[in-house]
């Protein structure tokens, strides 16, 4: 049985790396960057005495558009070593090597996305063990040519790459440099770029948390060098092989924003901007810039493994920015609260998912009520002296806010995200707060009985209104409510829903035999008349039956569309028979 090897094409290779697994072609500069930065510290792990280490990005312009050349003076590579990582796919320069252990390039695949943006690579090397120089040259074509030049270098390696048509249009002097200071931010080694028009090192940042001791001042400036905006706040993220900051936003903050990017790092090398698997999710008001040590990278090194180290990072991320709650509640409760009057949405979100984090910050989270905006701590008093009740929809709460007028009765709107949700967890907390949902009960508490004479004087009406509302299963009832204004106010029943789908044709068949007890369903919705409007109290002159009922149905008709709710098609038609019947009322009393 004959043995056969695979076949490899290169150019399907390169194809496959630039459509899936790179997110754009710039990659090649961090790869070239961070097997300059191994090869240094490889080399300094096996020479304690060696120079100090030092990468050089060179750019030059020529007839075929512009030259990169990547230096370092690193350990660079032997002939042999040059066979094995240069010219075998997937082989990585640091594999069962004690000195080269430590670092996350691989140097073959590093120098595969080369090839991303040229067509030939050029490899000049020297290992720190050896004294000849060697050069290796790697064609997309997947062929490759290895010779010693007459001209020997110091230890380390360059790479000579030549920019061409697109990729030197895109690739200009500042992109170079703009991408090279964004993933060298945190290295230690110096990146110097020698340009046409620019030569700078670009990585001399100053790191507060390098420093002995690092000033909040210091950390707020940095924060924003980083990020170029203004923050509110710093805290600090420390936790096992992690430093950095998480820096809280001066400006309202929405779980839904796209924006929020961070600056996430692995051994000084910058990885990435999403800090979705690393960042608590309900900490969206924060932008953070971390170094990790001890993260495993995704294949592309733009990510990170989900793995059980992620997790105990993303913890040890949690337990720092609840560690800075915790904190201000017990020696700047003034911070604290302008912090949830800043991100009160935020804040919510997170209490409804922690309870140290409800108990911390509900005395300062505001909610609207009938009497204005109030914090937890105002709702709570309240709670003690008045009948205190919330509304779970934003309609609800626009009907009902009114009737309470020259009440002292408290109704908060919880209509809006997490409002509700906190609001019922009250009374878990509170032991002695009485709070409830508004439910269609609780009518009976602000609506009074309307005088005995007057409800005298309206009888017949109202005996010729129920008959008139029969058909929509409305019960009518006259009240005492504010404002005085309000005609009428339309309560729908618990089982309107179940009682409309019986209505449904579709559903006749299944609903026919089941007792659903008429009566009660009839009453069910109810209509209430308020005593102290003065055409409801005119209505009691009515004595033609037909007139009342026309009367009721468009008063029917209004309190529905007043209380936003929507019009079936049989209330539709409706509304259209009282105006038709309203006009010939007026035509006859014209007559």
């Amino acid at each position: 049985m004959a043995n056969y090897n695979f076949k490899v094409d290169l150019k399907g290779i390169i194809r496959l790396l630039s459509d899936n697994l790179y997110s754009s072609d710039k990659v090649f500069l961090r790869e070239l960057l961070q097997n300059a930065v191994d090869a240094i510290g490889a080399r300094k792990r096996a020479d304690a005495s060696c120079p100090e280490g030092k990468v050089t990005v060179t750019y030059r312009k020529n007839t075929k558009g512009a030259k990169l050349v990547f230096e370092d003076n690193g350990i660079g590579l032997t002939k042999e070593e040059i066979h094995s990582f240069l010219s075998v796919i997937g082989q990585s320069s640091k594999r069962q090597d004690t000195v080269r252990n430590s670092f996350i390039g691989q140097f073959g695949i590093g120098l595969l996305s080369c090839f991303l943006v040229t067509g030939e690579i050029k490899v000049l090397t020297r290992s720190a063990t050896e004294e000849k120089t060697y050069q290796w040259v790697g064609k997309s074509d997947g062929s490759y040519v290895i010779t010693e030049p007459k001209k020997q270098m110091e230890p380390g390696t360059q790479v000579h790459l030549q920019l061409s048509g697109s990729k030197y249009d895109f690739f200009k002097e500042q992109e170079i440099i703009d991408n090279l200071a964004e993933y060298a931010f945190l290295l230690r080694t110096p990146v110097f770029f020698d340009g046409e028009s620019v030569q700078k090192i670009v990585n001399s940042n100053f790191i507060p948390w390098r420093q002995q001791i690092s000033m909040a001042e210091d950390m707020m400036a940095f924060g924003e060098q980083v990020f170029e905006e203004q923050f509110f706040d710093v805290i600090p993220l420390t936790g096992d092989g992690m430093k950095g900051y998480a820096f809280v936003s001066a400006i309202p903050a929405s779980a839904s924003r796209t924006t929020a990017r961070h600056k996430i790092f692995l051994k000084d090398m910058y990885v990435s901007d999403d800090g979705r698997d690393l960042i608590p999710q309900w900490a969206f008001f924060t932008r953070c810039i971390i170094n990790m040590d001890d993260l495993t990278p995704t294949a592309s090194r733009e990510g990170f493994t989900r793995d059980g180290k992620l997790l105990r990072a993303k913890n040890q991320i949690e337990k720092s920015i609840f560690d800075y709650f915790v904190a201000l509640s017990q020696y700047d409760v003034r911070k604290l609260k302008l912090l949830t009057q800043i991100h009160n949405v935020a804040i919510k979100s997170l209490a409804m998912e922690n309870e140290q984090i409800y108990k911390l910050f509900f005395p300062f989270l505001t909610f609207p009520t009938n009497q204005g905006s109030m914090t937890g701590f105002q709702i709570v008093n309240a709670a003690k002296k008045v009948s205190v009740s919330y509304c779970v929809e934003l309609d609800d709460f626009r009907r009902i806010s009114p009737l309470l007028e020259g009440t002292k009765s408290l109704l908060i709107n919880g209509g809006y995200i997490y409002d509700a949700g906190l609001l019922q967890r009250l009374t878990k907390f509170y032991k002695n707060v009485r709070i409830q949902a508004f439910d269609n009960g609780s009518y009976e508490h602000i609506l009074e009985d309307a005088p005995e004479e007057l409800s005298l004087k309206l009888a017949p009406f109202l005996n010729w209104a129920r008959q008139g509302l029969e058909a929509f299963r409305c019960g009518v009832q006259c009240k005492s409510f504010s404002p005085n204004s309000l005609q009428a106010l339309y309560v729908p029943g618990e089982d309107t829903a179940l009682t409309d789908a019986m209505d449904e044709s579709s559903y006749s068949g299944f609903f026919e035999g089941f007792d659903f007890g008429a009566e009660e369903a009839q009453e069910g919705n109810r209509l209430y008349l308020n005593s102290g409007n003065g055409f409801i109290q005119s209505l009691g002159q009515v004595r033609d039956p037909k007139l009342a009922q026309t009367l009721i149905h468009v008063i029917y008709i209004q309190a529905m569309l007043a209380g936003h709710y929507t019009l079936s098609a049989k209330e539709t038609e409706l509304m259209n028979q009282c105006l038709r019947s309203l006009m010939e009322y007026a035509l006859h009393g014209e007559k």
